[in-house]
């Protein structure tokens, strides 16, 4: 028998003082009220398995263990995340889920008088993450090992996306391809790439991301070759003082994107709202300027705070209003909005590395999905989803290279610098069928 890292008692000594702290439940164990939407599966489409110090929750002999700032697991149990991640799953029937490391890290500065554990608790800055994509590689790695058999039959729910990279920089598509040759078949998207995230953004060094930079444009060029999802967060506006709409716009930068790339499917985070973002012809614009134009391969995903600042019917003190069956109101130009576009709309939590809220995260959307009718609800709630993200992770020839000559200033280069000894010669990336895993078993 193998040398276990933690024996039994010990385990049990761990997850025994957790539950008197209040720090760990069972996963079982919930005291959240049944809904009728609850027998409706969701595909959450956004969440961070890592959070701002790049750390998450874990799963130990049924005892959820939320993230600690300075513990982190051995690579051979790291599968105690996944398992996490599936046990919510099954909590708040959840079909699908995606997969995402966190591109930020905080940083801990000689001057706070406290660590920070998000990246508003301080001023510090934050910096790249770009380990973070090998975090989350090397967890599904260890499911496989740990349990071949059920890692084949739980992958398929699963969809990775890769974000450790730097969205200003031109080699990051090449950062992408050596992840997805590093980890052949376990990839499925790209993101969450953060673009105009007011704060967040504010906070990093250097250049600031927008969503039409050269350096994105590659991303997208490749993700649209290669038949993968781009998740993006792109502000549609700055940030407003007070509670009134400055009339100024991010848009358009956004929207290079879209027509540029028609072949990319987009993931427009959070319908491009944020934190103290006041737009009050918000529907209008994503009527007339997005969907109406681009809903073949741009869609709009309603985590975090658009929900409820903007989806939900408030009264004069900023009180959610409730209707006759007692659930939160949506306005009904969102309704309207929705039906219009049924396929252009996923749902997601958009939760950062600690699930202990989960469920009642993603199925806040049980009210938006009962005032939907029940065709349009299946949609919203995961048929979108199923649609768009690939069933297997990608793969690249271990030889693959991205044009230099895409989106940059760089004149074409000869021949024979194209091209390793033996190798045909290089041609420039078109629209091609993507080239799958035929096994999406990644065993170390």
């Amino acid at each position: 028998m193998k040398r276990r890292l933690i024996s039994q008692h010990m385990r049990l000594v761990l997850a025994t003082a957790l539950l008197l702290t209040g720090l760990a439940w069972s996963v079982t164990e919930t005291s959240q009220q049944s809904h009728p939407m609850d027998a409706i599966p969701i595909a959450d489409a956004h969440l961070h398995l890592l959070n701002f110090l790049q750390n998450s929750g874990y799963l130990l002999d049924g005892v959820e263990i939320p993230p600690a700032a300075a513990h982190t697991l051995p690579i051979t149990k790291s599968h105690l995340r996944i398992e996490l991640l599936l046990a919510k799953m099954d909590e708040a029937n959840v079909s699908h889920m995606m997969v995402s490391g966190l591109p930020f890290v905080k940083k801990w500065s000689e001057d706070d008088p406290y660590r920070s554990t998000y990246y508003l608790d301080s001023n510090s800055r934050v910096t790249r993450a770009r380990d973070t994509d090998y975090v989350i590689a090397l967890a599904f790695r260890s499911f496989a090992a740990a349990d071949p058999e059920r890692y084949r039959r739980e992958f398929p729910k699963l969809s990775p996306f890769i974000c450790g990279f730097n969205e200003t920089d031109l080699g990051a598509v090449d950062m992408i391809a050596k992840r997805i040759i590093e980890f052949p078949g376990l990839w499925k998207g790209i993101g969450e790439i953060m673009s105009r995230h007011d704060d967040l953004t504010n906070l990093a060094t250097g250049e600031r991301p927008r969503a039409n930079h050269p350096a994105l444009f590659r991303i997208y060029d490749f993700a649209g070759i290669h038949g993968l999802p781009v998740s993006i967060h792109h502000n549609i506006a700055p940030v407003s003082p007070g509670k009134r709409d400055t009339g100024m716009r991010y848009l358009n930068e956004l929207l290079d994107a879209f027509k540029e790339f028609p072949q990319t499917t987009f993931i427009w985070a959070h319908a491009g709202i944020s934190r103290r973002v006041v737009v009050d012809d918000l529907v209008d614009i994503l009527d007339q300027q997005v969907l109406s134009l681009h809903k073949g391969h741009v869609l709009l995903d309603l985590s975090w705070v658009v929900y409820e600042d903007y989806l939900l019917v408030k009264d004069a003190h900023g009180r959610i209003m409730q209707n006759e069956d007692g659930d939160a109101m949506v306005h009904q130009t969102w309704l309207d909005l929705i039906q219009k576009f049924p396929n252009s709309f996923l749902l997601g939590s958009d939760k950062v590395g600690d699930f202990r809220t989960y469920r009642q995260e993603i199925r806040k959307f049980n009210a938006l999905l009962k005032q939907l009718p029940p065709d349009v609800r299946e949609r919203v709630a995961r048929l979108n989803w199923l649609r768009i993200v690939p069933k297997q992770g990608i793969t690249l020839a271990s030889n693959y290279k991205y044009p230099e000559t895409r989106y940059t200033q760089k004149s074409p280069p000869l021949r024979s610098a194209l091209m390793s000894p033996g190798q045909k010669p290089m041609t420039l990336p078109g629209p091609q069928p993507n080239a799958r895993s035929a096994e999406p078993l990644i065993l170390p």
